[in-house]
């Protein structure tokens, strides 16, 4: 267990800087020099995915849209703007349009921006399955089925696999204990 704990805190350690701060200045990029007449067209940039709605499972990440530990700062709030939120705040206002209204970072983050797995619930899971908190199942039914896939499409990783304890399961944003 302890070789999945490392990966998934530098994860919601990420994420939380991802979302804190102001984002920096924009720098204008210089003019690119001009292309040869005979220069063939530059290839079209791939668009982004468009978020899966719930229900449906989340288009794979391309590789550039993949989750990054070294990215920087000002890397991790795009990354989290450009993909997290849009794929992410149509899941959570479908499941509770009033509770979700104000969908963005503070929902994870909460409002003094901590990390997410000082902020959101811990969970104990005994056996495989989720022990506490239990007063939830329908939330908890939710998270399982709709949250982790899509938070894990949006990092550009895989789903927790629970044959082999690999991918981005509860513990990318929870403090989890196994009993």
């Amino acid at each position: 267990m302890q070789s999945l704990r490392t990966p998934l805190l530098a994860i919601a350690f990420l994420t939380l800087s991802a979302c804190g701060g102001a984002p920096a200045e924009p720098v204008t990029p210089a003019a690119p020099p001009a292309a040869p007449a005979t220069a063939a067209p530059a290839a079209e940039t791939p668009k982004p995915a468009e978020p899966a709605a719930p229900g449906e499972t989340p288009a794979p990440a391309t590789e550039h849209d993949v989750w990054k530990d070294d990215m920087t700062k000002d890397q991790q709030v795009a990354f989290m703007k450009k993909n997290v939120l849009p794929e992410m705040a149509p899941v959570f206002k479908a499941y509770d349009a009033k509770r979700y209204a104000e969908f963005g970072c503070k929902t994870c983050h909460g409002p003094k921006f901590q990390l997410p797995k000082d902020y959101l619930p811990k969970l104990t899971f005994k056996d495989g399955k989720l022990a506490s908190p239990a007063d939830e199942p329908q939330l908890a039914k939710f998270m399982a089925e709709q949250v982790v896939p899509h938070m894990a499409a949006a990092m550009g990783l895989k789903p927790f696999d629970m044959a082999t304890h690999t991918g981005f399961g509860c513990g990318g944003c929870h403090s989890v204990q196994v009993k």
